[in-house]
């Protein structure tokens, strides 16, 4: 029995050191190289150009006029239609949710997808010979168009 032991234990240090060895024949991993790229900013190039301020400055006093006139809006709601405002509102974004979810399952239908790109190509290919071939139709869509853009921009 002591002799079983003594070879158990022989043979676990016949193991381990056939680990060992075996762990010294597979290579190391390699080490990660990391690049490092600094961009120099140049003296030259304004960091914020004046353009740039302009426009947030419009932008901030467009989205003030808006919070203003909204505010003034719900202000002039009767107490008993503000629970129907809320709700109309929240119905929006749900429907605008679901309609999207739709849209994107049957964009991933893959013959329902190319179909309706193949309709919409067509349209647009009937819209375009239709309206701009004829010159007396090229200028009545461009009255029509510039009327909609001055009646959206208010220049009456």
């Amino acid at each position: 029995m002591f002799a079983l032991s003594a070879k158990s234990a022989s043979g676990l240090s016949l193991q381990r050191r056939a680990r060992s060895s075996a762990r010294a024949a597979v290579p190391a991993p390699a080490q990660k190289r990391v690049v490092r790229v600094r961009a120099e900013e140049t003296p030259s190039t304004p960091s914020t150009p004046a353009s740039t301020d302009d426009g947030a400055a419009k932008l901030q006093a467009q989205a003030e006029e808006l919070l203003k006139t909204v505010q003034s809006k719900w202000e002039s709601t009767d107490n008993s239609e503000k629970p129907a405002a809320i709700a109309i509102i929240v119905g929006v974004v749900v429907a605008q949710i679901a309609i999207g979810a739709t849209i994107d399952a049957v964009d991933h239908i893959p013959v329902v997808n190319k179909g309706l790109q193949l309709i919409g190509v067509a349209v647009t290919s009937l819209f375009f010979y239709r309206y701009f071939t004829d010159p007396a139709e090229r200028e009545s869509v461009k009255k029509s168009v510039d009327a909609f853009v001055k009646s959206v921009t208010g220049e009456k």
